[in-house]
Parts: C-alpha cells; structure tokens; sequence
C-alpha cells in the first residue's frame, strides 16, 4: 500500500504512526513544498504535483493548513483517488461557495473529525439510541490555553492564531459542534458569535458561543483558547437524569444517581486516530461512502461560520 500525505505536521504524524500499526508494509509518500526538505523517519519525499498519478495511491491524506484545502482537494480529485482531509474543510464561507460549484462527486472524500470515535461519545450514543428518555438540554465545554498546545513553538507564529490561515478557536475546536451533530442530528437553527477576548497576542477569535436548537431542545456550545486548567465536557440534561462526560478524566457520570457510568481505561488519542484509520480504510475496501463526508461537514461548517 502507497499513501501519499500533504502537510508533515503534528496531525501527519499521528495518522502515520496508527497506519503504520494497521498496515505495517505501507509506504508512506510526501508532497514537500521545499527542496531540501527536512527528513522524515521511512518517508518518500516528492516535489512536483505533476507526478502523483504514477504512484497508484491507495489514498491520500490532506493534513496542509486549512486555507490551502480548496486547492489540494481539488487537485487530488481530477485524479480520483480516495481523500481524507483534515478539519476543518474550510475556512470559510468563499471558499465553501467556490467548492460546491466544483465538481468532486466522483471521488470519495471523508473529513476526519477523530473526536467521533471516542470511546466516552460511543458509550452515550449507543446508551441514548436504547433510553430514550426527553433530553431539554445539552452543553458543550472546551477551554484551554493556547501557548500550552505546542510549548516548543512560538504560539503567536502558529496557524491557530492566524486568521488568514484558518486560526480561531470556532474552527479549531470544531469536534464539538461535530460530535452534537454525530449525536443528535442537524439542528434546525443555530446561532453564533465569536470573538477576540483575552490578551493572548493573536488575530484569531479565542472565544466561540453557539446555540443550536433542536424540536425538542437546545444544545450550548462554548469555546475558548484562554483557559489554564483545561476542561472539556458534556453535559446531557434529561427529564429523569443529568450526564456528565468528562473528557479529561475519560469518565461519564450520572449526576442523579452519582454513579460513575463508564471509564475510558485507556485514554489516549491514538485509539481515536486509529479507529478513525479502520473505518476510513473499510471504506475504501468495501467502496462505501464514508460518514462526515464533503456535504455533511458543508453544512457543519455554515453552522459555525
């Protein structure tokens, strides 16, 4: 197997790492934006556009910065092989526009959105599908610190705090908008504002609230970059019961009861990132079309925008 990566971040590594695991022989190819470019452990490096279609690649991963996604989804398309892209797909609503006049139908594109397969979100979607118990409220929490996401790089020069680039926490923690619609469907209205708050030095909006309403209740989402002790939550307000999913501690509680429902005993991303590969591996096997595909993350991302 041949896969070829755009974009050799932080992200790149994580999908390389849990492919290598799934697929130990695969070659893994990269499309560099420099000659020399600085080398990576059992990576092919390539330079020209030009020669990718010579290399029958299973599929590609698209891990560039989000602002460049328009052009090398579309580039990788008119060749028809199998896309995962990371989120967010775009930074705007431009380019959301100029994307839908393309044509891509032919090829199978999925956007990773790796939150979708956390054990704590799979637990309380299979629980909810079998108790059906009136929800009247949802709220969704995710704070950090933005300097403490990569503390050997320089948090101002980061693509996070660059609007231009795609930066904004809105777009950045858009796993939480993501996962409300994985649990509960599309809202029938949402409502948004985002906006720089803190004294962080960047351009970016470092705080996101959004509404989205739902026939029978409404979910709150809340983001931000500037939060110290850092907090990620759900909370599920229902008429018999409150659950808490707390996805720090890798725990979801009752509040009602005070029981601890479920425990992640592993808590590492990597099981995300690597049910992720499975699924989207199957996909390609089995020429299934993926979930989160370009339409459904089309309409997340005017949610958010």
């Amino acid at each position: 197997m041949k896969v070829l990566v755009i974009g050799l971040g932080s992200i790149a590594q994580k999908h390389i790492h849990v492919l290598r695991e799934i697929v130990p022989e695969v070659a893994i190819y990269a499309l560099r934006s420099s000659r020399p470019a600085l080398p990576h452990e059992k990576v092919i490096d390539l330079y020209d556009w030009e020669t990718i279609d010579r290399y029958d690649f299973h599929f590609v991963l698209i891990c560039s910065p989000s602002s460049l996604h328009l052009d090398h989804i579309t580039k990788i398309a008119k060749l028809n092989i199998p896309i995962m892209v990371e989120k967010p797909l775009f930074i705007s609503l431009e380019q959301i526009r100029d994307f839908e006049k393309r044509d891509t139908s032919g090829s199978l594109i999925y956007v990773a959105c790796n939150f979708r397969f956390h054990p704590l979100l799979a637990f309380i979607k299979d629980f909810l599908k079998k108790d059906k118990s009136k929800i009247n409220e949802v709220n969704a929490y995710c704070g950090s610190y933005l300097p403490d996401w990569r503390p050997d790089h320089d948090y101002r020069k980061v693509y996070s705090s660059i609007k231009e680039f795609g930066g904004g926490v809105h777009l950045d923690l858009i796993h939480e908008p993501d996962y409300l619609v994985y649990l509960f469907g599309m809202p029938t209205h949402a409502l948004n504002t985002g906006r720089k708050v803190s004294s962080l030095q960047i351009d970016s909006c470092d705080s996101s609230v959004s509404l989205f309403q739902y026939p029978d209740f409404q979910a709150h989402i809340v983001l931000n970059y500037f939060r110290r002790d850092t907090k990620r939550t759900l909370e599920i307000v229902r008429e018999k019961d409150t659950f808490l999913l707390d996805f720090i501690e890798g725990k979801i509680h009752d509040l009602t009861s005070g029981k601890l429902l479920f425990k992640d005993k592993e808590q590492s991303v990597y099981t995300t990132y690597k049910k992720q590969m499975e699924f989207f591996l199957k996909c390609i096997e089995n020429d299934t079309i993926p979930m989160n595909r370009t339409a459904e993350a089309v309409k997340i991302l005017k949610l958010v925008l």
